[in-house]
């Protein structure tokens, strides 16, 4: 079956950068979509499916969901940040507090368990707080060497916040309603400490802002911008006439102001008065449990699954091959698989395998949800590819510690994904995550498996030398081959005898996908934490510097202290800095070449060059390309090997690499503001590493362009 390429799902309040020019959609056409420049409205490009997936591969490829959102605007500006981890760490912890009172007590009254009076809210309030202590409890505990997590004993001390009282829950509610059911919008206000908003208006203004507020909730569905021009132009009107007549002028609302007066009308007023009562309706209808999931990534289930990797090298026939020293070390290993299934299609979306879970492993996976896996299929030698992938709805997990913890709650809230956590004891509440995970345990690996050893063996080609860890190695490029050639092309139950795979083309054909997020958002939410020194030449990683006159500016303000970086390991082309208030900026590698190179390749160039040139202070580029190009050689077959292998390095680990590197690698300054300067990485990369240039997305015949409606 060829690969379709997916009709993403881009709404009217999206905005996407494509070959650096800013779009967002005028018109939604069944191939494809008519986006209009920014910059000039009335310039419309039409770019078909086809055509928007492979400039969506590009490196500066953006896309900023919710952009044009009043709702989304008016929270960035109230809370000052776009991502929950744009806060401060004490602050990320509040605002999860926060969301998880709001979010389950919103649950319990959508079922019916709860309402808003004093006494039913005390009641939802102590069980939410009931359930948060045996959470803390679970997190305490350190998971054992193969991964299980002890009980909690009595004696151990816990520390939870004091629950809100049934009046200030109210308040966070309105607050999370407003903004969206945005987690940002709760974030606390203790930041604005000492500022007095001192003005008031008159009657006459108040008025009129009302009004000008309900424009924006109409059908001819006026940005907030023009909601905002048109009220200054008719109160700068009414002054003129005032001051002739020797009044005082009237005081003109701020565009905030605007804001908060349109933010003040309930969202289903809004959306009925811009779309129509009926699509307001089927938006905020009320669905309960046993929602049909009806499209691709609607509903992601992700849960961990505990191998036994003893069984399966004795059912595929390598046990025997072992040394008895080998055979003891197996019986003692265990590994961990995380696994993430698209419920609509089937279709499995993550799998990383690690000796132990934990909070990485979690976040790896999910971070596979929203990246192509084309890689891992052609490293496992697949048939097909693995190219399932884009922005979940909602995400459900058990109550475990490593998915209960911070950093994973915040990744899911970052994608903007709702978070579903049943109970810990109901797993058929995650029925289809548990299927897949018999499903490989009763039958898909031991005969797949065994097909696969089969000639290896016979021909004597397995090393029994060979350390056990091998078998690891082994391990994953058989589930990456059964899940992409197997499992995704067998008929499946569940789907009425259609295939996993063909249910992903139809339902994404039919209803689309959200986009993935672009490279920059995804660094913000799952790149490693790192702090680094600023100086004039910027902020050195692994050897490496990255600079921007954004972050010079911001240098030039504080000084050379340290700030708070991320990190993507299979990327080095930026990284991404925390400059302020301002949350997280891409800051690119002065070193040209170094787009979509992983840490790992950088890592073994500069530690043989480290070994070969120790006394040399600075390397040409010549060197410094041919080491990287050996490096890529090397590291095909481990890559290979390793495939779903979890091997993200820790922030310790990295700090560890760069105090022991020695080397640094600048490029010359006066080169990197030339138009000419060289891509010293181009003949050091190999050609299946980097993406093929597209040709701009201007059409073959001339643009159609769409006048605007009349005013």
């Amino acid at each position: 079956m060829n690969q379709l390429a997916p009709s993403f799902r881009i709404a009217p309040e999206d905005k996407l950068v494509l070959r650096g020019v800013e779009y967002r959609v005028r018109r939604h056409l069944p191939k494809g979509y008519i986006f209009a420049r920014l910059d000039d409205p009335q310039i419309v490009e039409e770019v078909t499916h086809e055509q928007l997936h492979e400039l969506s591969q590009q490196p500066d490829f953006r896309f900023e969901r919710g952009a044009f959102d009043v709702r989304a605007v008016a929270t960035r500006l109230a809370s000052d940040a776009n991502f929950v981890s744009d806060l401060s760490l004490n602050e990320q912890e509040i605002v999860l507090w926060r969301r998880y009172f709001c979010a389950g007590f919103m649950k319990m009254e959508a079922e019916g368990n709860a309402s808003r009076s004093d006494k039913s809210m005390k009641r939802a309030i102590a069980k939410l707080q009931g359930e948060l202590l045996e959470q803390e409890a679970a997190l305490i505990q350190l998971p054992r060497s193969n991964g299980t997590i002890p009980v909690a004993r009595a004696g151990f001390i816990m520390s939870v916040r004091k629950p809100p009282s049934p009046r200030t829950l109210r308040t966070w509610l309105t607050m999370f309603q407003q903004a969206g059911l945005r987690a940002t919008g709760l974030r606390p206000a203790f930041r604005h400490c000492g500022d007095r908003h001192t003005q008031r208006f008159p009657g006459e203004v108040r008025k009129m802002l009302q009004l000008a507020a309900l424009q924006y909730a109409s059908e001819t569905r006026p940005s907030a911008i023009d909601v905002h021009r048109r009220l200054v132009a008719d109160i700068e009107a009414i002054n003129r006439d005032r001051v002739l007549a020797g009044m005082p002028p009237l005081p003109k609302p701020s565009y905030d102001r605007v804001l908060r007066e349109i933010r003040s009308i309930p969202d289903f007023e809004v959306y009925a008065g811009r779309h129509g009562t009926a699509a307001a309706v089927r938006k905020f209808a009320i669905v309960g449990s046993g929602t049909q999931i009806e499209r691709p990534l609607q509903r992601v289930e992700i849960d961990e699954w505990r191998i036994n990797l003893m069984t399966i090298i004795q059912g595929i026939g390598l046990f025997e091959t072992l040394s008895s020293e080998q055979q003891d070390e197996l019986r003692r290993r265990r590994f961990w698989a995380c696994v993430a299934i698209d419920v609509g299609t089937r279709c499995i979306l993550g799998m990383r395998i690690a000796p132990s879970v934990s909070a990485n492993l979690a976040l790896e996976t999910l971070e596979m949800v929203v990246t192509s896996k084309d890689a891992f299929a052609a490293g496992a030698d697949a048939s097909r590819g693995w190219y399932q992938h884009g922005t979940p709805e909602e995400v459900c997990h058990d109550q475990g510690a490593t998915f209960m913890s911070s950093a994973f709650r915040r990744a899911i809230i970052d994608l903007g994904c709702n978070a579903d956590a049943p109970p810990a004891g109901m797993p058929w509440l995650r029925g289809t995550i548990e299927r897949f995970f018999r499903t490989i345990d009763q039958q898909a690996l031991a005969p797949f498996t065994g097909r696969s050893f089969s000639n290896v063996v016979e021909k004597g080609d397995y090393d029994p030398a060979a350390r056990a860890s091998l078998t690891v190695d082994e391990l994953c490029r058989v589930l990456v081959r059964w899940v992409v050639d197997i499992y995704h092309n067998s008929q499946h139950a569940g789907l009425g005898g259609e295939t996993p795979a063909n249910a992903w083309q139809r339902l994404v054909g039919k209803y689309g996908i959200i986009p993935p997020p672009d490279r920059h958002v995804r660094r913000a939410i799952f790149g490693i934490d790192l702090r680094r020194v600023m100086s004039s030449r910027g902020v050195r990683v692994l050897g490496l510097f990255f600079n921007n006159l954004e972050l010079q500016q911001y240098r030039r303000k504080v000084g050379g202290v340290a700030i708070d970086i991320k990190l993507d390991p299979n990327d080095l082309g930026y990284i991404s800095a925390r400059v302020g208030d301002h949350g997280w900026i891409p800051v690119r590698c002065m070193r040209p070449g170094t787009d979509g190179l992983p840490s790992s390749i950088w890592q073994a160039a500069t530690a043989d060059l480290r070994r070969r040139f120790v006394a040399e202070a600075k390397l040409n580029d010549a060197v410094i390309a041919a080491a990287v190009r050996d490096a890529w050689d090397m590291a095909r077959k481990a890559q290979q090997r390793t495939g779903i292998l979890s091997t993200r390095p820790t922030t310790e680990e990295l700090d560890r690499i760069e105090r022991h590197l020695g080397i640094g690698f600048p490029a010359p300054d006066e080169r990197l503001n030339s138009p000419s300067a060289p891509d010293l990485m181009a003949q050091a990369i190999p050609s299946g590493a980097r993406t093929a240039e597209i040709s701009p997305i201007a059409p073959t015949k001339p643009s159609r362009v769409i006048k605007p409606r009349s005013q």
